[in-house]
């Protein structure tokens, strides 16, 4: 998905300002680096990513020479392992550990971006 698909999403996690200014220069500098972004598409919500998607929205706001889009994917959703992770759990999303989301991602492609995710 692109950074202009997920610009409606909220938040996840409060944001430090310092370390989103940093993702953002890192993003305008270099590109998007690193693992996506993952979504719940079809709740429009972010599992990840409350940093780098507030870095995307400084951007849209405030540089507006620079195409979002050029990006490429930036989030990955991943409903289809959030819907068998709750099904097998007897829960819904709001009961997904958001602070140890290895739970939920153990065994699946996200495991390749455990080391970037602060909460696995």
């Amino acid at each position: 998905m692109k950074a202009t698909d997920i610009m409606s999403y909220s938040q996840i996690n409060e944001t430090d300002k310092t370390y989103v200014d940093e993702i953002k220069a890192s993003i305008l500098a270099n590109g998007w680096q690193g693992s996506p972004i993952l979504v719940c598409e079809s709740q429009g919500r972010l599992i990840t990513g409350s940093h780098r998607l507030a870095a995307l929205k400084d951007i849209y706001d405030n540089e507006w020479v620079f195409d979002l889009d050029s990006l490429g994917d930036v989030a990955e959703p991943v409903d289809d392992i959030l819907d068998a992770w709750c099904e097998e759990n007897d829960c819904t999303i709001d009961d997904i550990p958001y602070d140890c989301l290895s739970q939920v991602f153990a065994g699946t492609w996200v495991e390749q971006y455990a080391d970037n995710i602060i909460e696995w």
